[in-house]
């Protein structure tokens, strides 16, 4: 804009409201070149300052150019020029200007083709046309044959044009940014075999790094993106798909590490590898058969790719045949096979450790063994179709990955087995203190009121909330005496062993033989706690069972409901059975069973026989001065008391077992009733005696002690 065009056109407030506008559009340029360039901000608006007086330099050369054209143009012609073969020293003259021109223009338009380069992640060539411009340099400030044309044309290059020496300056500067560019660009694991290849080249040539340490860098890099990976958390309520993700995602980075790694440096079937066969194409210009043609590079395609290529012509050969400087039978050219494998086994097993520890915090978000399973399915399938690791790096890894699901299942179990432990003391407490206390219906107790207390029949409106065979179980239940008192009691354990056997009988089913032996030890390992388990159970039942300290009719009954559960749970319940345990386990965890149940009916027993013999009495009978001739009615209404009792006990479903209680329950009472002393009615005695003594004789001969 003309300053003096502005003022003819606008007023001054308009002129006020363009000058703000400008420095708005001014600040904002400002700002996105420094979100462009970062922290080479500074560094740019240097050269920006340098192309600025390149650019007015510009101007005044034309400005000369052209008056030197005009004052040529009013010059006469010349006369026609005879034609020599040898060549006259203006013509030496023009050419070495012409080379000069050449070397000047490739020096100030390599600042912009960096640019574009880095722009586009060819760090390669970035790296070979940085090379080729050091040399450019060189042969126009240093002493070398291009220094001694110069000065044989009378041309001081550094006096005649000191924009060399600050243009190098500035191309000097992309040296570094190449190197850190070209280093973080190794991060990325979808970069191909090629692309990497030459990344590492760029270390390689630009930064004098040996190919051992190349291997390192790009092993370094990778780790810091898989930490990155590790890091990232599922989204809340453990979406399977997510934790999925996350894990197929770090198994595929560490495979693609794994196989571009042994791409760029593993020679394979006698053929070099990526980086050695490219190197080989630098130093000796064959091109092994091995080699891609996006690693073919020479300084002739460089120019001839770059926008201003026809400039470069005049460029003398060794310029345009530059290539730079590699020795590949050096040691600082190559890596040893033994090295390699060293080097990529070591990164390997780093970065599975690191995978198992991320794995057990993303399955912390599995919250049941059928997602933890399908997780491992979805894995082992990603890991056998992958081509990209050796077999033995595969097996780890699936060996790996199943010890991290078998100790979160392990954990699942645990946690559920812990809960039903935790559930079921409050449960039992609860239940016995409302029994205790009268607050609970004895009803809700006794097998006999319950098993005539028909559930409702369900409705045509309830067939769906309320199913037949829920119905139809419920009448099971019922059948075998499961009152609800006893059934909130076991559920808690019965759910928890059904959940288990579950996962051992449907989820964790496989035919292969690691499957195999993963469900192995995850019994192996489930077993002990679930053995505990049982174990607290069989504990809170008779801790519960030995605190009863006083006996009333509360206390008795649910004193007899414990030796319910403990009937229960040791005989027709599934909860032992589906727990799984071991075989000695499970007969040793009956038998201490069966002597509580034991104790616990004795104390009944005594309790009963007591109460049965305290409303006892023998008096005479009312027979209205007949002789006696049956048993007397106290004592059989003493033993219909015994029989009521023991049958509200409830039915097992062992027939001996029930028959035993009756026997040795009856044989209390019997001894005790015949050491107690009698009344003054001998006849009526003799007669409840010889009908005890029949009893007796029914029950066979280990009634001697009565007989």
């Amino acid at each position: 804009m003309d300053p003096d065009e502005l003022f003819v056109k606008y007023n001054i407030s308009e002129i006020k409201l363009i000058q703000q506008r400008l420095r708005a559009d001014a600040d904002a340029k400002q700002e996105e070149l420094r979100l462009m360039v970062g922290e080479r901000y500074r560094d740019l608006l240097q050269a920006s300052t340098s192309i600025i007086s390149i650019a007015s330099s510009s101007q005044r050369v034309i400005q000369a150019l052209t008056d030197t054209k005009n004052a040529i143009l009013d010059e006469p012609p010349p006369s026609t020029p005879k034609h020599t073969s040898v060549k006259t020293n203006e013509d030496i003259h023009l050419q070495a200007l012409q080379i000069l021109a050449a070397h000047i223009k490739l020096l100030l338009d390599v600042p912009e083709h960096l640019w574009r380069m880095l722009e586009k992640k060819k760090y390669f060539p970035a790296a070979w046309l940085y090379l080729l411009s050091r040399v450019v340099h060189r042969a126009l400030v240093r002493e070398d044959q291009d220094e001694e044309a110069w000065q044989s044309q009378g041309i001081d290059v550094l006096e005649s044009f000191p924009l060399v020496q600050r243009q190098w300056e500035a191309v000097a500067q992309f040296r570094p940014q190449i190197i850190h560019k070209a280093a973080l660009s190794l991060r990325d694991f979808a970069a191909s075999s090629q692309d990497v290849c030459a990344t590492l080249l760029t270390l390689h040539l630009l930064d004098s790094r040996p190919l051992s340490d190349t291997l390192t860098t790009l092993l370094e890099q990778r780790s810091k993106s898989l930490q990155t990976i590790f890091s990232k958390t599922p989204v809340p309520q453990g979406s399977i798909r997510e934790i999925k993700k996350c894990i197929l995602v770090a198994l595929d980075s560490i495979s693609r590490t794994m196989k571009t790694s042994r791409d760029v440096f593993e020679a394979r079937d006698s053929r070099f590898s990526l980086i050695r066969a490219t190197l080989e194409f630098i130093q000796t210009d064959s091109t092994p058969p091995e080699l891609p043609s996006e690693l073919q590079l020479t300084t002739q395609t460089l120019l001839n790719n770059l926008p201003s290529s026809s400039h470069f012509s005049t460029l003398p050969q060794n310029l345009r045949s530059y290539k730079p400087h590699v020795d590949v039978n050096h040691q600082f050219s190559s890596i040893p096979p033994a090295r390699l494998d060293q080097m990529v086994s070591e990164w390997f097993q780093k970065s599975a450790d690191t995978l198992r520890i991320s794995c057990h915090t993303w399955l912390l978000d599995a919250s049941s063994v059928k997602v933890v399973w399908s997780i491992r399915k979805s894995v082992r399938n990603w890991l056998q179709s992958s081509a990209a690791l050796e077999s033995s790096e595969t097996a780890h890894l699936e060996s790996l990955f199943d010890d991290v699901c078998r100790q979160r299942v392990l954990d699942i179990w645990k946690v559920g087995l812990s809960n039903a432990e935790v559930a079921f003391h409050d449960q039992l407490s609860s239940t016995v203190t409302s029994l205790k206390s009268g607050s609970e219906n004895l009803a809700d107790a006794s097998p006999i009121a319950h098993l005539f207390d028909a559930p409702p029949l369900p409705t045509v409106s309830q067939l769906e909330d309320f199913p037949l065979q829920k119905y139809r179980t419920t009448l099971q239940r019922q059948l075998l005496g499961r009152v609800s008192l006893l059934d909130n009691v076991l559920r808690t354990l019965e759910k928890c062993a059904a959940a288990l056997q579950e996962d051992l009988l449907q989820v964790l089913r496989g035919d292969d033989d690691d499957t195999v032996s993963l469900i192995t030890r995850l019994k192996e390992s489930y077993r002990p706690h679930a053995q505990n388990l049982c174990e607290a159970a069989l504990a809170d039942l008779e801790a519960t069972a030995s605190a009863f300290e006083t006996f009333t009719e509360l206390d008795i009954n649910a004193l007899v409901f414990v030796g319910r559960v403990v009937e229960e749970i040791s005989s027709s319940s599934p909860f032992l059975s589906n727990m799984s345990c071991d075989e000695v386990f499970a007969q040793g965890f009956q038998q201490k069973a069966k002597s509580l149940y034991n104790t616990i009916i004795d104390r009944w027993r005594e309790f009963t026989v007591l109460r049965v013999l305290s409303r006892h009495r023998i008096s005479a009978p009312v027979t209205g001065g007949l002789p006696c001739v049956s048993p007397s009615t106290n004592l059989i209404q003493s033993l219909l008391s015994l029989a009521d009792a023991i049958q509200n006990l409830g039915f097992s479903r062992d027939p001996s077992r029930h028959t035993h209680l009756a026997d040795q329950t009856l044989h209390l009472f019997v001894r005790r009733l015949v050491e107690r002393k009698w009344e003054r009615d001998e006849i009526q005695m003799l007669y409840d005696l010889a009908f005890l003594r029949k009893l007796a004789d029914l029950w066979g001969a280990h009634w001697s002690d009565v007989q």
